[in-house]
């Protein structure tokens, strides 16, 4: 009879939960993540960036932020609900970990593989606008209050549209299963080609539901002090900015699933190094958006929103529909 700890320790789900592409993982890469948007951003502004950190360019910048943050003191603000106040940022990042739990990274690379996990993944999203307005509502002051009352009006108007930009894929490979949509690409060709309108709305859709720049409004630290997050102090302020993070590799990797093909690639090179690359691809795009467009208002942002992408959002799913059925003939 075994050793029940040894075997708990060399489970394959248990290692896959807790270090790749589990929680070590997750944090690791939220990490690094943050050093590369900041060289990235400081590259582009034609600034230096984090290079006191370590040898190597800064890159263990965040990870020195996250022992000073640590060690910060906990204040909570007078009057605050104490218990949503930390439940929500907790909350927020158990939800991205759960997203990547979702992800074919490569065959039998897996946490959950289920048959509906698009829908599932897009399901977890929806609760993002809750959490935001109740971590603004808890800290008992007015700016994380419109801080979070502008995520749940820019989340709502984007979240429609980031359902619907999916549906052409869901309609053009018949599943809503994330490793049946990767191996439908493998016969017929990376989605990207037959739906980039809908990879063009998933783009821009989920750059708004992670509050990124340029549709960074519950933030806008110009504008509300930092929004939602002002009233967070040290570790709890970790906590808050690490789903954003987790967030931004899951949506990427998400669309390296849904349009690049997921895990394929040339034999030679490992299908998770494909996939891998071509997530980091998509990140550095996302990223190249933060120093290069503007911040818009919050009207332009929700009229584009509830008209312009929902429209589009809907010609998309017509050209899937012409695209399974044929065209009519003339």
């Amino acid at each position: 009879m075994g050793n029940p700890i040894i075997d708990l320790l060399t489970n394959t789900y248990f290692l896959e939960i807790v270090v790749f592409p589990g929680l070590t993982s997750i944090a690791i890469l939220g990490a690094l993540l943050g050093w590369l948007e900041r060289k990235l951003t400081a590259r582009v502004q034609l600034r230096i960036g984090p290079q006191y950190a370590s040898p190597a360019g800064g890159i263990l910048q965040m990870f020195a932020d996250i022992i000073k943050l640590l060690f910060k003191e906990v204040t909570i603000p007078e009057g605050a609900d104490t218990f949503f106040f930390i439940m929500a940022p907790v909350t927020a990042l158990i939800i991205g970990a759960a997203l990547l739990g979702l992800i074919p990274f490569a065959p039998g690379i897996q946490i959950a593989n289920i048959q509906v996990g698009l829908p599932v993944f897009l399901a977890i999203v929806t609760l993002s606008p809750t959490l935001v307005l109740l971590a603004g509502w808890s800290a008992n002051s007015k700016f994380p209050f419109i801080g979070g009352l502008r995520a749940l009006f820019q989340q709502t108007a984007y979240e429609i549209p980031l359902w619907l930009s999916t549906l052409g894929v869901v309609m053009v490979a018949g599943t809503l299963s994330l490793t049946g949509i990767v191996q439908y690409q493998q016969n017929s060709g990376w989605l990207i080609v037959p739906q980039l309108l809908g990879a063009l709305l998933f783009i821009i859709t989920s750059t708004a539901e992670m509050e990124r720049l340029p549709f960074d409004l519950p933030e806008a630290e110009s504008e509300i002090m930092m929004g939602w997050q002002a009233e967070y102090p040290g570790p709890l302020f970790m906590l808050v900015q690490g789903p954003a993070f987790v967030k931004l590799y899951a949506f990427s990797a998400l669309f390296t699933t849904l349009y690049l093909g997921g895990y394929l690639g040339p034999s030679p090179i490992p299908p998770i190094l494909w996939f891998f690359a071509k997530t980091l691809l998509v990140i550095v795009l996302i990223m190249l958006f933060r120093s290069t467009f503007p911040r818009v208002r919050l009207d332009q942002l929700l009229r584009q929103g509830w008209t312009t992408l929902l429209t589009l959002s809907i010609i998309n799913i017509i050209i899937a529909y012409f695209l399974v059925v044929g065209f009519p003939a003339i």
